[in-house]
């Protein structure tokens, strides 16, 4: 084989590049402390750390997610046990309200005091968070979901519960609509409509509650039953729960009839053993507000069956909205254990991806240095030879 002189400085010339080309690449692996620097050096290694890098990424998101949900919950929880603190207090002023030695100008005083913890309680039930959404009113988190006031509270809300995905097959609600909360806290029937007797008139002579048509209730109403022995009838007047009269009035039933009033069927048959006699039914709401409301009026406007009504009406009423309350704390409870674990596992996984990850694409230093250290040493020594050859030639070996 004939060996020009050109091909001897291209040959050459290429062996030097191609030790540059080689220490630049070590040196950049060095530099940047990733091994895999383009695709072509590690197609296989570069394709699972894509994949595991876009796995990590929607991690990372869902910790983020977590994290949101987690203030949610505490922001909640916050509000939630701010509201059993109210209706707690307000348990007990009703059963100190239940003293008969307690002047007309105490029970005053107390329903100036009840007004205020339903003011309180309208205010939690109204709660917003950090970027001013309500987190009692479902989808509608713009709009106040309650609205009134001791004549009467209404939910504006809606029944849906916002959320967020926690985990790549779990959405986490992160705010409850009110209705659930502050409303549905009892049902409507004979056993949770009570009617009392006034001071001297027997309870069970007088009017019973037979059925509830709960679609056709007026919610919040006091029902005052006064018998006349010589009609032989009751007269009913009907009272709102901020105390004031509702007309028209029911009317005047004889004894012996089943009226059905407001949805609300009464038997009349029993007749009271002592006249006059006069009986109250409290009709609750299902909203937790209005029977605050209700108390504060009964307080501050007795009916016929004294504060004896009253009190068994509040007493009866706040346990169950008391009920509600933790029902929904122990499901928010529950949430909470829950985004604590996603967190540990987000974070473990996050460090399982991260250590995956490393093993692909970062460098061995060690192994990196020593085969720097090499590739200088084939560099130089190229350098070397390429210089001796070149510098070959018959002209030196003459005189």
């Amino acid at each position: 084989m004939r060996v020009s002189t050109s091909m001897i400085y291209d040959k050459g010339v290429g062996s030097i590049q191609q030790q540059w080309k080689n220490i630049l690449q070590t040196q950049q692996q060095v530099s940047t402390g990733r091994r895999v620097l383009t695709p072509a050096d590690d197609p296989i290694a570069s394709a699972r750390a894509l994949e595991l890098g876009q796995t990590k990424a929607v991690n990372s998101q869902f910790s983020v997610n977590i994290g949101y949900a987690d203030d949610a919950m505490k922001l909640l929880e916050s509000r939630l046990q701010s509201a059993g603190s109210v209706l707690q207090y307000a348990r007990e002023r009703a059963v100190q309200a239940g003293n008969g030695t307690l002047a007309s100008e105490d029970l005053r005083y107390m329903a100036a005091d009840m007004k205020a913890q339903f003011e309180a309680m309208l205010a939690l039930a109204n709660s917003q968070d950090g970027t001013g959404d309500y987190i009692f009113g479902g989808y509608r988190s713009q709009q106040q979901p309650y609205s009134g006031g001791l004549s009467g509270v209404a939910y504006n809300g809606d029944q849906g519960e916002r959320s967020i995905q926690v985990s790549a097959s779990r959405y986490m609600a992160v705010s409850l609509p009110g209705s659930d909360v502050f409303d549905r806290t009892l049902a409507l029937s004979p056993a949770s409509i009570k009617v009392y007797s006034s001071a001297g008139a027997a309870g069970a002579d007088g009017p019973a509650v037979t059925a509830v048509d709960a679609s056709a209730v007026r919610e919040g109403t006091r029902y005052q039953f006064e018998y006349d022995a010589l009609a032989a009838s009751y007269s009913v007047t009907r009272i709102g729960q901020d105390g004031q009269p509702v007309a028209p009035s029911p009317g005047s039933f004889a004894i012996g009839s089943t009226p059905t009033i407001d949805g609300i069927t009464f038997d009349l048959s029993a007749t009271p053993a002592a006249s006059p006699a006069a009986y109250e039914v409290f009709v609750p709401s299902t909203n937790l507000l209005n029977n605050m409301a209700m108390f504060a009026a009964a307080l501050e406007k007795p009916g016929v069956s004294g504060m004896t009504g009253a009190v068994a009406f509040a007493l009866e009423t706040f346990d169950a909205g008391q009920e509600s309350l933790l029902r929904t704390r122990a499901q928010i409870g529950s949430q909470l254990t829950e985004t604590e674990a996603l967190a540990n596992l987000g974070s473990d996984l996050d460090l399982q991806y991260a250590t995956t990850l490393s093993g692909l694409q970062d460098v061995d230093y060690a192994e990196a240095i020593s085969r720097l250290t090499q590739q200088q040493t084939y560099l130089q020594a190229a350098q070397q030879s390429f210089m001796r050859v070149s510098g070959l030639s018959l002209f030196n070996y003459l005189n």
